[in-house]
């Protein structure tokens, strides 16, 4: 039914979100790595069908969990008096730490109108402020992390959400060596570098009032350039700002060595690349906009067919089923169900994959929305299409519904002639299936089994069946009265 079905798939989007919180066990072709959370051992196998062989015997072992407690407390820097540790300025990562607050080459270093009538820094002092106070309040390791090989096998990605750290290590040897780090906290205040299309052109294609509180929300009106004439800092400002936001990263491996790091948490999409020197950070993108287009119900960006057309076609072909059954048959009333059916248990936001010619899926799953990301041979997030699919699901929770109520029927039926064959057992059992398929045939039962079970256990079992499904028979009629009530009452506003 339409409650099974849903709680069904958002129970095995449940169990993924295992995966999604410790992918240690990553493969290459034969290439095994397991990174373990507790210890922080990296250990690289080669396994086959005949053997699982441990690579790099007799070299030193790497562990990523010393590398972050040297970046932690190795100081490389030291600014207005605050030192800078390692991990917060990174190794080998191009743009270099101090270049992202320089002459407003990354982040304006001009408060915006709104930013000036309000009294903010520009945002590249708070970014910078922000820094500060994450990194004053001594992050630490909390045991949560994300890892990838990159495309050929020859390098390992370890992500690090609590601390910002995303740290690249080479496996030629067969062992483990770190040769790169990266702060991504200050790639999170980026909303776009290298990436297409832009945000204009996506919110151009949204109604106008719509339009207008997007681009509110996503700081993209006029009231949001810049004001040449304000100072960076209006007098009497605080020196810190929030700290840094908490990052919640999946990663995927992208092509030419390129890793791609979504931050869930913070909607953005950021992509580098080993270049065998460097890290390059080589594209940014703001996912918030992209999740704002599709968000309207059934749209979508070059995704077919259409939410509303699969809805409407449905509809028709589905008629007669939809009218001897009584079921819900109008746009509004279905998207309603969609939402009174979801699973009130502890689902996985977001899941995400991706192919060999770096295509990413991005699916975040409490929007009901998923977006393809072309990375372009590592070098670009581009966005190249996206569906909102809550249609296609209330389209899936119908065609189940009719099944399920198609069934039940004929399951009465064999109930019916299981018990005149003398079979009781297995009527009851039979019965107990057909009503939990349809609940509302619980009256038709009532008349084709009175008098059915003479024994007193079978009596009290069949009683039993038809008590719970007149329970569930009304607390659907109060659900669809519930639909009912929220459309009038959206239709009077």
């Amino acid at each position: 039914m339409l409650r099974s079905t849903l709680v069904l798939a958002l129970g095995l989007c449940a169990s993924l979100s295992y995966a999604l919180e410790t992918p240690l066990t990553i493969i290459n072709g034969a290439k095994v790595g397991i990174i373990d959370p507790a210890y922080g051992s990296i250990t690289i196998y080669e396994a086959n069908a005949s053997s699982s062989n441990r690579l790099g015997l007799g070299k030193p072992s790497a562990n990523f969990k010393a590398d972050i407690e040297l970046g932690l407390k190795r100081s490389l820097d030291e600014r207005d008096g605050v030192p800078f540790q390692q991990l917060r300025v990174g190794w080998n990562t191009v743009p270099a730490y101090g270049e992202m607050f320089t002459a407003g080459k990354w982040f304006a270093d001009k408060p915006t109108r709104r930013e000036a009538a309000a009294g903010k820094a520009a945002l590249q002092t708070r970014i910078l402020r922000a820094e500060d106070a994450f990194w004053k309040a001594a992050p630490e390791y909390d045991g949560v992390v994300r890892a990838a090989f990159s495309s050929s096998g020859r390098y390992l990605a370890i992500a690090v959400p609590s601390l910002h750290a995303l740290m690249i290590y080479t496996l030629d040897s067969e062992v483990a060596s770190l040769v790169a780090i990266r702060n991504w906290g200050p790639d999170l205040g980026i909303t776009g570098y290298k990436t297409d299309p832009s945000p204009a052109a996506l919110l151009a294609q949204l109604p106008a009032d719509k339009r207008r509180d997007a681009e509110a929300a996503l700081g993209l009106g006029d009231e949001n350039k810049p004001a040449a004439d304000a100072p960076d800092a209006a007098p009497g400002l605080t020196a810190e700002e929030a700290p840094t936001p908490k990052s919640d990263v999946w990663i995927g491996s992208g092509p030419n060595e390129s890793f791609l790091v979504i931050d869930i948490a913070n909607s953005r999409a950021l992509l580098y690349q080993w270049t065998g020197k460097v890290l390059n950070l080589n594209s940014a993108r703001d996912l918030s906009v992209d999740l704002t287009v599709p968000g309207l119900v059934g749209g979508g960006l070059r995704s077919t067919p259409a939410g509303d057309a699969l809805l409407e076609y449905a509809l028709k072909s589905r008629q007669k089923q939809i009218a001897e059954f009584g079921l819900p048959n109008t746009r509004e009333e279905l998207i309603l169900l969609v939402g009174q059916s979801a699973s009130k248990g502890k689902i996985s936001p977001f899941e995400a994959a991706m192919s060999n010619n770096g295509i990413a899926i991005l699916n975040f799953v409490d929007r009901r929305t998923f977006l393809s990301i072309d990375t372009k041979g590592g070098q670009t997030v581009a966005l190249a299409a996206a569906r909102d699919y809550t249609l296609d699901i209330a389209v899936a929770l119908l065609d189940q519904e009719i099944h399920d109520r198609t069934n039940g029927s004929h399951l009465l039926s064999e109930a019916k002639g299981l018990a005149s064959g003398g079979k009781r057992k297995a009527s009851l059992l039979t019965l107990k299936l057909a009503l939990a398929l349809d609940p509302t045939i619980h009256k038709n039962a009532e008349k084709q089994f009175k008098n059915v079970f003479k024994e007193a256990d079978q009596q009290a079992q069949y009683q039993a069946l038809i008590d719970e499904a007149v329970k569930k028979a009304e607390e659907l009629a109060l659900q669809a009265e519930e639909r009912k009530k929220a459309m009038e009452e959206k239709k009077a506003k």
